[in-house]
């Protein structure tokens, strides 16, 4: 047995580990085994007493390890995290953005993937980011003062931009932050859905250009070498933990509602997890769709996840102002069957697909009432369902 960690492989300190249904000393820290598909409400209240957590991952191709990691670090678990299955080197990065510190891999695997496999990732664990000092980025109070990186506008109406990355900043794909501009002592902040991957070293945002918004009118002049401002914690309802394994994932969204289905199909774990992922973008306007198209593009390429994203994404734009490839709207389309038909696929079937919805609050609104209909039931992080919106945007 070899045990992996940032430095590369390392000595195995003996530890016990129990099953989480054993019985549990009364006073000793301890060290448990979690299947993947445990129910975390069972033992979060005792947390702060487990040392060490290992991860089974029956195999490679099963993600599920990846997301309850993220959600065992989300309820605030401190302590060492390590997986134990066939996970191979191209997943190791992934791993430590999701949390763990350390994978136990077979004599076997260790032969043919041997150290230097391991090491050329360029990331750093969770644990090292608790302990590092704050890099120059960072201030004493709740915010991160990042500096702009690129910036691409598309039309006169939205743009995007890349910022760099605090080393201590951590998020699920597909949650938000707040965001914003300081100037002259004033500060302006909005909820904006990270479109970057978790794992990447900068982050993207997507947005929109309102004439008379208090932030946007200042945010679209932005250029190289600007500064944003950034909340410390992120939060969001579109993270693969607030829906049930399935085999079909459809992400819907309108507008710039597409920024954080733009992270979650950079992420391998949705991959895993869903045998197929269709992503729809529903715009005013055919030059709105670029953005879309680009990232499509992008993803199907990335050394990361493109072989994957190339046999599993199935992307769908549409435009309701304006004659297209499809020029209708995403509700019709859903409730007379017209998407299904179009793409070639299976009609909706809430025993095994999964949906997530982002975009203005009209659509979102009528999505939620056709889904619910349907038989879909409404998901969140305590108890995961078929179908979840970003709520923050709605509700």
């Amino acid at each position: 047995m070899a045990l992996v960690t940032e430095q590369g492989f390392v000595p195995s300190a003996p530890i016990e580990f129990l099953n989480v249904d054993d019985a549990w000393p009364a006073d000793d820290s301890i060290a448990i085994d979690l299947a993947n598909d445990v129910n975390l409400e069972s033992i979060e209240d005792k947390l702060n007493r487990v040392h060490t957590i290992r991860i089974d991952f029956p195999s490679s191709a099963d993600g599920r390890g990846f997301s309850l990691a993220k959600a065992l670090r989300h309820k605030g678990y401190k302590g060492r995290l390590r997986a134990v299955g066939p996970l191979i080197s191209d997943q190791f990065r992934y791993a430590l953005t999701c949390g763990f510190d350390e994978v136990e891999i077979n004599d076997e695997l260790a032969a043919r993937q041997p150290e230097s496999h391991w090491k050329d990732f360029g990331q750093s664990s969770y644990a090292n980011k608790l302990s590092s000092p704050l890099a120059p980025s960072e201030r004493s109070d709740d915010l991160y003062y990042e500096q702009v990186t690129e910036v691409q506008h598309y039309g006169d109406d939205l743009f995007r931009f890349k910022t760099t990355r605090p080393d201590s900043f951590r998020f699920d794909a597909g949650e938000f932050v707040m965001m914003g501009l300081e100037t002259r002592g004033t500060r302006i902040l909005r909820a904006y859905s990270i479109a970057s991957a978790s794992y990447d070293e900068s982050l993207e945002f997507y947005s929109i250009k309102v004439p008379d918004g208090e932030l946007t009118k200042k945010l679209k002049w932005i250029k190289v070498g600007d500064t944003i401002v950034l909340k410390k914690k992120t939060t969001g309802s579109l993270i693969l933990g607030t829906v049930n394994p399935g085999k079909r994932l459809f992400l819907h969204s309108t507008g710039t509602g597409i920024a954080p289905f733009a992270s979650l199909i950079k992420e391998p774990a949705v991959y895993e997890q869903f045998e197929q992922v269709i992503l729809t973008h529903t715009c005013r306007f055919n030059n709105e769709l670029d953005y879309s198209r680009e990232l499509v593009e992008a993803v199907k390429a990335d050394e990361y996840v493109g072989e994957l994203a190339s046999a599993q994404l199935v992307f769908r734009g549409s435009t309701t102002r304006e004659p297209g490839v499809t020029n209708s709207r995403i509700t019709h389309d859903i409730t007379s069957g017209e998407l299904y038909t179009d793409l070639g696929i299976a009609p909706l079937n809430p025993e095994s697909d999964r949906i997530m919805i982002c975009g203005s609050k009209g659509v979102t609104v009528d999505m939620k009432a056709i889904f619910a209909e349907a038989g879909f039931t409404q998901g969140s992080l305590n108890r995961p369902g078929s179908f979840v919106w970003e709520r923050a945007f709605v509700d």
